[in-house]
């Protein structure tokens, strides 16, 4: 492979190099939830984006093991929580949705939440929200996980504050380690 601008890249095809590789995907980190029977649950999610605007649709990757998986599975619905990285609480937040199963624990234990019409919770906090209706037809299974095509049914936006980024949060981690 010849040289750009100077510099080579380090060529990789192993797992983990791959994955250091993909890190420089740039997208959000979002809190997804979900509803089932008056239970709540929510998970961090890093593989959203949006497909179309006119209807507006979303695209989002969960892996099957996790009990907001089920939730959706069965009732088609969903809330996509934009964080805020200038929320001071936003680390915190991280931990809770992310570092922990909704089998173990309950996340939403104490913590203010507010919900659609559906019962789906959204995060107060959240720079932004997406309640979104899966359209079965373009789900796919792709062995792990699966990617659920969504329309966005509702948003809200807050004037304030910006989303927080995959890599952002990522820096930030490494730098407290």
């Amino acid at each position: 492979m010849s040289e750009a601008g100077g510099s080579s890249f380090e060529l990789v095809s192993d797992p983990a190099g791959l994955n250091r590789a993909l890190f420089e995907v740039t997208h959000g980190l979002y809190i997804l939830t979900a509803v089932r029977d008056g239970r709540v649950n929510g998970q961090c999610l890093d593989a959203m984006m949006q497909v179309t605007n006119a209807p507006p649709r979303v695209a989002i990757g969960v892996g099957k093991r996790s009990l907001t998986h089920e939730m959706i599975m069965a009732t088609g619905e969903f809330g996509v929580n934009v964080l805020d990285r200038e929320d001071p609480n936003c680390p915190a937040v991280i931990r809770r949705f992310g570092f922990q199963s909704g089998r173990d624990v309950d996340k939403f234990a104490d913590l203010p939440y507010e919900t659609t019409d559906a019962g789906i919770p959204l995060l107060p906090q959240a720079k932004a929200f997406y309640e979104c209706r899966v359209l079965p037809e373009f789900t796919l299974d792709l062995g792990t996980h699966t990617l659920f095509i969504a329309a966005v049914e509702r948003a809200g936006v807050r004037g304030s504050g910006e989303p927080l980024t995959y890599n952002e949060y990522r820096k930030t981690m490494q730098k407290r380690r």
